[in-house]
């Protein structure tokens, strides 16, 4: 009888224990971004973490991830992102590893602004502002 209890309950515990460890992998996410849309532009795709997200023009979305690198107050990368009918600017910059610090708590908010060309866009990150 004690045996059969003990399995019991051991099962029981791995059960629980995997589906916290579950839990914890997949839908603990503790940073905070969110990103406001300074440009005249609806931005499709943009890139944070492997996953795409939308912003229209002039609005904003809060992104949840596990971590964050940064850069002198700024997401490390380059944004890549959409703008309809424009070219995007193809040029690489080179980024310098110095001072990038990883994040994993906290909320952040960031701007995502346009330089517009004669025929392309290339996207930047600014500190927010609440203009």
């Amino acid at each position: 009888m004690k045996n059969k209890n003990f399995k019991i309950i051991f099962y029981f515990g791995l059960l629980f224990c995997l589906l916290a460890i579950t839990y914890f992998y997949f839908f603990s996410k503790s940073v905070q971004i969110e990103v406001y849309n300074k440009t005249n532009f609806d931005i499709d795709s943009l890139k944070i973490e492997n996953k795409y997200y939308e912003i229209k023009k002039r609005k904003s979305i809060i992104i949840n991830c596990r971590k964050l690198l940064i850069q002198n107050s700024l997401p490390l990368e380059t944004p890549k992102a959409i703008i309809k009918n424009m070219q995007r600017d193809t040029l690489i910059f080179p980024v310098c590893g110095t001072e990038v610090e990883e994040i994993k708590s906290g909320k952040y908010k960031f701007d995502l602004e346009a330089e517009i060309g004669k025929d392309y866009y290339k996207l930047n990150w600014v500190e927010h502002t609440q203009q």
